[in-house]
């Protein structure tokens, strides 16, 4: 069509994988979690010992958004809780009472 696209760049937000993946991999080798057919299990341990960090933003495609809340009075701080609740406990102990939170609009 010839249009021009330009790149966006923004705030990515990535889950480690290395700690599950280690599970994994040690739950198969230890034999508590089998791999049918076995032929498979090469793939599986490949796969799991070259993980990479999951970048999670912009692919949250059913609604479900990123559990970050931002201090808009604040600027680089954020709290990753579970629900607001538990980030406005976590901010107004390090800020104080009354503390504005913003939940990441990344959906």
């Amino acid at each position: 069509s010839g249009e021009v696209i330009e790149p966006l760049v923004s705030t990515q937000w990535f889950v480690k994988m290395g700690g599950m993946a280690g599970k994994g991999l040690e739950a198969v080798r230890s034999g508590e979690t089998k791999i049918l057919p076995e032929r498979f299990e090469k793939v599986y341990f490949n796969w799991l010992e070259n993980i990479q960090d999951w970048c999670v933003s912009r692919q949250l495609w059913w609604g479900h958004r990123i559990p970050v809340w931002y201090v808009d009075s604040a600027p680089g701080k954020y709290y990753c809780a579970r629900s607001e609740e538990e980030a406005r406990k976590r901010a107004e102990a390090e800020l104080g009472p009354g503390v504005v939170l913003r939940q990441d609009d990344d959906v």
